[in-house]
């Protein structure tokens, strides 16, 4: 996102709402792309975001349910963060030497 220009875009939505989308769906394959590791996931989370903002109702509540989850999203990485610890901190135990 290195020289993102938010009142360019801001404007181009305002003045060519479907010039902006277009922009914005070109930079968002760009930006995909440029992951070709992560392309079918990265693909996947963005028709997730727009079928949410689609279904949202309105800005706010698309931002809501987005938020949501992303805070779903963090809970489960916290928890398999937490268990990654445990496991750790089981091999430590294992393999620390005896006598100490």
């Amino acid at each position: 996102m290195d020289g993102f220009d938010f009142d360019y875009w801001k404007n181009l939505a305002e003045r060519d709402p479907a010039a902006y989308f277009r922009a914005r769906d070109d930079v968002l394959r760009e930006c995909i792309a440029e992951h070709p590791g992560y392309v079918a996931g990265l693909s996947e989370l963005q028709r997730h975001i727009d079928a949410t903002r689609a279904l949202g109702g309105s800005p706010l509540q698309a931002s809501r349910a987005l938020f949501g989850l992303m805070e779903d999203q963090l809970q489960r990485l916290g928890a398999a963060l937490a268990e990654l610890r445990r496991e750790t901190e089981g091999l430590r135990t294992l393999l620390a030497p005896k006598g100490k």
